[in-house]
């Protein structure tokens, strides 16, 4: 019996459910053994169980009916998915904000004496965002949501390169079921429209892992490099299936690359973001060195905002991704059965290992973020889709290894089990989500309703009025400040009925929080040094140290 019939013999065992022992491998030749280390072999990257030269008969929906589910699903993410992170206001919608309409509320971060965001990021979203604005004129928060549904567009574009790449290389049904659980998700819910470097780096590392799956280099590194440089330095560490990939696994065929891609992303968005940030500060600045420096190597860091045990995160999985969180660690050892089941020469180990890569990734990121005191529902946004990936191997892989074991009349009991894991997957995803939006989204139609109070000329009644022909409305709000949606919830200046130009204003007030406040950009031109920023800062660390 030849080799090629050995492999056919068993791969008809397994999907017949037989428990015959597999023949034992045969010895690699030497062309073998060159495949393995150094030139990939055709054959060696087809899908993950599908053998080599044959058609991948599951179901697989089409690009277009796929990114229309995706979109859809955005779109609604976008209209009434809360914001949960004061961040997202106060250091990326306000000074959106503040290039857009020239006001806004800068925060101790973009101060040139700390300078620890880069405002290349957030000019990212201007283009878009101008051209919004000339659309709906007046209209900002028409401009707040529409922008908000090209963050979705973005993260749907991101998960259509997943499916793709899964579809080629992993298998139809576990892009599949990717494309179930990203979309249903209340983690993809909050994060896929957050206008944070988080949710960015989620999209554009998970693009880069498409690249990497398909073997698009340049795109993997360049898209690595955008998202550590100048979204989140931190995100760097997703991009180790590509280093793992090119210089452990196949050294002598993509080191070079590697380094040559790497060394052309790198100079080139550091000379942007040198440019751009120098620019606004005032001063040469590189924002991604600072924000390493300030989290890492200062006496104090991000713990001054306070800790958690390794309970939150624990909480916050199972909240947003419930049975995803559960299904995810398994699968390395349960995809990896179902591979060795089906595959019984070592040539073919390359397939399996992106999973293995993966799981590494997602893992290592969890290890330095439960490790760390300070916490965040965001910081773990970057592995979302990871987790969906994960977890789709799983339940790909559970019918492959309990056919194997238990034959193949088990096979509608496992397919069984799947539809179950997709249903209470789907029940706990949208509940929870709805429940988000009808507990929380208070403060957004409060200041819409605002907004439409303001805006409308019978409304406006005189007494709001100074004999001054310019005239400010004061919005006041207390310790409840972090619930502020942004300035684009507040009306822009207009004329009353009398022909008076008003405009409105957010004030704070004295309240029982004492920390540090957002302060109003001093002029459209960001190189103001705001001293004041720096003077309070010491003094709430000084505050923070006594406390302790």
């Amino acid at each position: 019996m030849t080799r090629r019939r050995q492999r056919s013999l068993g791969r008809g065992q397994l999907m017949a459910g037989t428990t015959a022992a597999a023949p034992p491998p045969l010895p690699s030749s030497p062309l073998q053994q060159k495949v393995l280390w150094n030139e990939p072999a055709p054959e060696s990257f087809a899908k993950l169980y599908v053998p080599s030269g044959q058609m991948d008969i599951e179901w697989q929906p089409t690009m277009a009916s796929v990114f229309k589910i995706l979109f859809s699903f955005r779109v609604a993410a976008a209209m009434w998915s809360t914001i949960s992170d004061c961040d997202e206001v106060y250091n990326y919608w306000e000074p959106l904000h503040l290039f857009l309409y020239g006001t806004g509320f800068q925060t101790w971060e973009y101060s040139p004496v700390y300078a620890i965001r880069s405002y290349l990021y957030v000019l990212l979203h201007y283009a878009p965002a101008k051209v919004l604005q000339r659309i709906f004129w007046g209209n900002k928060i028409a401009v707040f949501i529409t922008m908000r549904c090209i963050l979705g567009l973005f993260s749907a574009g991101a998960d259509l390169a997943m499916y793709r790449a899964l579809c080629a290389r992993f298998g139809n049904g576990i892009a599949r079921i990717y494309i179930a659980l990203t979309t249903l998700s209340t983690g993809m819910f909050i994060s896929s429209c957050a206008f944070l470097p988080s949710s960015f780096s989620m999209s554009a590392n998970l693009f880069a892992l498409a690249a990497y799956i398909t073997e698009d280099w340049f795109l993997a590194i360049s898209l690595t490099a955008l998202s550590a440089l100048v979204s989140w330095p931190f995100t760097a560490v997703l991009g180790l299936p590509i280093v793992l990939e090119m210089l452990l696994i196949r050294p002598r065929e993509l080191a070079a690359t590697f380094f040559n891609y790497a060394l052309l992303s790198g100079t080139t968005l550091i000379a942007a973001l040198i440019f751009v940030d120098s620019y606004y500060f005032g001063k040469t600045v590189l924002a991604p060195l600072n924000i390493v420096l300030y989290n890492v190597f200062s006496s104090h860091g991000p713990n001054l905002y306070g800790i958690e045990d390794l309970k939150y995160y624990v909480k916050n999985l199972l909240l947003n991704w419930n049975v995803v969180a559960l299904l995810a660690p398994f699968s390395v050892p349960v995809a990896g059965l179902a591979y060795v089941w089906t595959h019984f020469s070592f040539v073919y180990w390359r397939r399996y290992l992106p999973v293995l890569f993966i799981f590494l990734t997602v893992a290592l990121w969890l290890a330095i973020f439960f490790w760390q005191p300070h916490k965040e529902e965001r910081f773990l946004f970057p592995i979302y889709p990871l987790l969906a990936v994960l977890a789709a191997v799983t339940l790909d892989a559970l019918p492959r290894v309990g056919v194997y074991l238990l034959g193949g009349g088990s096979r509608s009991f496992w397919q069984g089990c799947i539809a179950m894991w997709l249903l209470i997957f789907s029940v706990l995803s949208v509940s929870r989500s709805a429940a988000l939006y009808r507990n929380f989204s208070a403060p957004v139609e409060v200041f819409k309703g605002l907004n439409e109070h303001l805006a409308s000329i019978s409304n406006r009644n005189i007494s709001h009025f100074t004999r001054n022909n310019d005239t400010v409305i004061n919005v006041c709000i207390g310790k409840e400040w972090y619930r502020f949606p942004s300035s684009f919830f507040l009306p822009s200046s207009g004329r009353s009925d009398g022909g008076r130009l008003w405009t409105t204003e957010l004030k704070f007030i004295k309240s029982e929080f004492a920390g540090l406040l957002p302060k109003p950009y001093m002029n459209p031109d960001t190189t103001e040094l705001e001293r004041n920023f720096a003077e309070q800062r010491i003094h709430e660390q000084e505050d923070a140290g006594t406390r302790s």
